[in-house]
């Protein structure tokens, strides 16, 4: 049987979005989306029921692109090691097992991400004492300085009256 392909305007109506959407899914998860001979994408079953999975998990589940690269990444692997037999034979426990990883590696990301900023903020701090003790010091110096330089100007009778 013939496969069939779709253009990427046919794709977009099909999933409900934009072209520049579908461009930006392919650059960033990297999908390996076939070309015609006029270098046009061209969108397979396969890719647009990837591509439907994928607008689900952003849309109702709230992944972002790192999380939905690793769930396919995932799936890829299990692909490969026949965890899934085929696409038609996926289970709803299956699916849901892969959401649950997805939403673990989700959670993990953003803990990760939480105490680098915790990091970055204190590291922000001890930077912005270690500037205004620099400043401190610095004023005094230029103070020492000014005060060097005023006693250099005055008369050696000034001087000695101070003395």
């Amino acid at each position: 049987m013939k496969e069939i392909y779709y253009k990427i305007g046919e794709a977009a109506e099909m999933l409900g979005v934009e072209q520049y959407t579908l461009r930006y899914l392919e650059t960033t998860l990297k999908l390996k989306i076939k070309r015609d001979e006029r270098s046009d994408r061209i969108y397979s079953e396969e890719d647009i029921d990837t591509l439907r999975l994928i607008l689900q998990l952003k849309n109702e589940k709230g992944l972002n692109t790192t999380a939905i690269k690793m769930a396919l990444e995932n799936m890829e692997e299990s692909h490969e090691a026949n965890i899934v037999p085929s696409e038609y034979d996926t289970s709803l426990e299956q699916i849901t097992g892969f959401t649950n990883r997805i939403i673990e590696q989700n959670n993990e990301l953003l803990s990760q991400n939480k105490r680098l900023t915790e990091q970055i903020s204190h590291l922000d701090d001890k930077l912005s004492r270690l500037e205004a003790r620099r400043s401190d010091r610095l004023d005094e110096l230029i103070s020492l300085w000014r005060n060097e330089q005023d006693d250099r100007n005055k008369s050696w009778l000034s001087r000695l009256k101070r003395k």
